[in-house]
């Protein structure tokens, strides 16, 4: 089994079973408060995680994308070359192999293994945005509920049942708030510990997909090597630098290149 199967059947993704709920205004609660405020540090920073997958993502089709263009017209720019150079063919096909298996293996196991769990885990945010808000609105009614028993009682000649009523519709708004506010305080710590079974299975399933496409490439790439020159020293790199200044100047001796037009 390759490593690109291998590493699809035995990942397993993170994220499965999260649930949450949240709240969403500034309350009596200094816990709540807290909660809350790490739930907006950990949202901003996951998005901007699940971002930087997508750009990595780009940034390898990219550049596999250029690479095959760069070869296919390195092969037209020398095609009516009386002395066609093995290296060029050599590192078409290589270019192709790293275009159409490599890359095609490592994008599969990447978006599996590492932007997909980023994503759904991501997912539960808007979930608990919701919840804060849902919170918030709680609060405004509790609060205005409180204010209607105050108006009640400060009535001349209160009535007995209007405050009574006000009273229930006090309890009510408790309750609801209550049960929001402390089912926010629980979950909230649950789902930013839940980013360590995340992100660890995905940051090693990235260095794993990571370092299994570039040995695939550098495999094709080893295939262009042998027609290349051995790796000599600073006296070689001279050399060849006097080489390519001496066919510069040979273009620039070119009677069109010194007309003044």
């Amino acid at each position: 089994m390759s490593f690109w199967d291998s590493t699809k059947k035995t990942f397993s993704r993170a994220g499965t079973g999260l649930r949450g709920g949240s709240s969403g205004a500034q309350t009596a609660d200094p816990e709540f408060n807290e909660q809350e405020q790490r739930f907006r540090n950990l949202e901003r920073r996951a998005m901007r995680l699940l971002q930087e997958t997508k750009d990595y993502r780009s940034s390898v089709t990219g550049m596999v994308l250029s690479q095959n263009a760069l070869a296919e017209n390195l092969t037209a720019f020398m095609l009516d070359v009386q002395r066609p150079q093995d290296y060029q063919n050599a590192y078409r096909q290589a270019a192709m192999a790293i275009a159409q298996t490599s890359h095609p293996q490592f994008d599969e196991v990447y978006t599996r293994t590492v932007m997909e769990p980023m994503a759904q885990y991501c997912g539960y945010m808007p979930e608990f945005t919701k919840a804060l808000k849902k919170h918030k609105h709680l609060y405004d009614d509790l609060e205005k509920a409180r204010r209607a028993l105050a108006k009640e009682q400060t009535k001349a000649g209160e009535d007995v049942m209007c405050v009574e009523r006000a009273e229930q519709d006090v309890k009510y708004a408790e309750d609801a708030f209550n049960t929001m506010n402390k089912a926010l305080v629980a979950e909230i710590p649950k789902l930013i510990n839940s980013r360590v079974y995340v992100t660890d299975p995905s940051f090693e399933a990235f260095v794993k997909t990571q370092l299994q496409f570039f040995n695939d490439s550098l495999e094709s790439m080893d295939k262009v090597a042998r027609y290349l020159p051995p790796q000599g020293g600073p006296e070689d790199d001279k050399m060849l630098d006097q080489r390519v200044e001496s066919v510069m100047e040979q273009v620039r001796s070119l009677t069109i290149c010194t007309l003044n037009v």
